[in-house]
């Protein structure tokens, strides 16, 4: 075999190995997700948007409703917990940016349900230990929470209103569950009895 012949096939036995292992790469488990094939927050959260028409992004783990009195934060892929404020890559609209900045300036926060002189939110959690979704509420007086899809789902909360007390109801003029009370009050697990039942709930002094 001359070594012209010898280079040649050489070459092509590289160019195969190289060949199959991309293949192999490509096939693994973990292999990256093509970016046409969303995973993680983006995936819930196009899902939710289809579902609850009229929310805004406003970063990657948040969409917003109702200008901003409305926010709904998706953990990371892996967390077990949504972040706290609005998450990673804070978009640029007005909504985004103003919403970023009242949370940032929130004197604190209890489980990433901020407070501070001005602004009092209520946060419901679909999981115990203030983890799933954290729903947040600014200025909601009553509502129902299928129209924030987590109708008996709620297993956590937090109230930062001093001025408001919070009662969750199983549904609309059906039992009370539980009472989240004036100030700052939480309540990482609702119990094995109110776990889930959630289904509406009303806000005093509104």
């Amino acid at each position: 075999m001359s070594i012209r012949t010898r280079v040649t096939s050489l070459f092509a036995v590289l160019t195969a190995l190289l060949l199959l292992g991309s293949a192999a790469a490509a096939a693994a488990p973990g292999a990256t997700a093509s970016p046409s094939d969303p995973s993680g927050p983006q995936a819930e959260i196009d899902a939710y948007l289809a579902e609850h028409p009229g929310g805004v992004q406003v970063s990657d783990n948040a969409v917003a409703y109702r200008d901003g009195d409305v926010v709904v934060v998706f953990p990371d892929p892996g967390e077990d917990r949504a972040p706290n404020g609005l998450g990673a890559n804070i978009r640029t609209s007005s909504l985004a940016t103003g919403l970023a900045e009242d949370l940032q300036a929130a004197a604190s926060s209890i489980a990433g349900c901020p407070y501070d002189a001005s602004d009092r939110w209520y946060c419901f959690y679909t999981d115990s230990g203030f983890g799933g979704r954290r729903l947040q509420f600014l200025n909601t007086c009553a509502d129902n929470a299928a129209d924030w899809g987590f109708n008996n789902s709620t297993s956590s909360w937090v109230n930062t209103n001093p001025d408001s007390r919070i009662v969750a109801w199983d549904y609309r003029g059906g039992t009370a569950l539980w009472v989240e009370d004036y100030g700052i009050s939480s309540d990482n697990w609702v119990g094995t009895s109110d776990n889930d039942r959630m289904s509406y709930w009303t806000r005093t002094n509104c």
